[in-house]
């Protein structure tokens, strides 16, 4: 899922006036709170079965060539075994709960991280522009 900060030109001109390092500092920071808000809408439309999706639910910052980024959906790390020996990991099955699956056993698709990202969309967008805002009005841009 792709979401691309357009709109506000001069905001983002000016934005893209400051040093890179700064534009780093500040677009994450964005991006990060932006996130903050998909995980917790995901957490909150994922299905509860053993608990473990939910909980393994996050996100991870990054930046490639001056764009910044950040990756939502499970974490490592959160694999448990059943009573049974069956190991479940999160991280493993987040794509066949999301869609569903055919198979031997099929299962309908639990959407929860594209709702969430549709609903949340334009609160996340003006999350971005506000603490890029506030970036360029602690860098002295404004």
């Amino acid at each position: 899922m792709r979401m691309q900060l357009s709109g506000d030109i001069t905001l983002l001109h000016r934005f893209h006036q400051l040093p890179p390092k700064m534009q780093k500092k500040y677009g994450r920071r964005g991006v990060a709170k932006a996130a903050r808000q998909l995980v917790k809408g995901a957490k909150a439309r994922a299905p509860v079965r053993t608990g473990q999706l939910k909980k393994s639910l996050g996100f991870r910052p990054r930046t490639y060539k001056g764009t910044v980024l950040a990756i939502v959906g499970p974490r490592k790390g959160f694999a448990t075994t059943d009573e049974t020996g069956k190991k479940h990991d999160p991280a493993r099955i987040a794509h066949l709960v999301e869609m569903g699956h055919g198979g031997p056993r099929p299962a309908p698709p639990h959407p929860f991280l594209r709702p969430a990202m549709d609903e949340l969309a334009p609160t996340m967008a003006a999350t971005i522009a506000r603490e890029l805002q506030a970036g360029l009005g602690e860098a002295g841009g404004e």
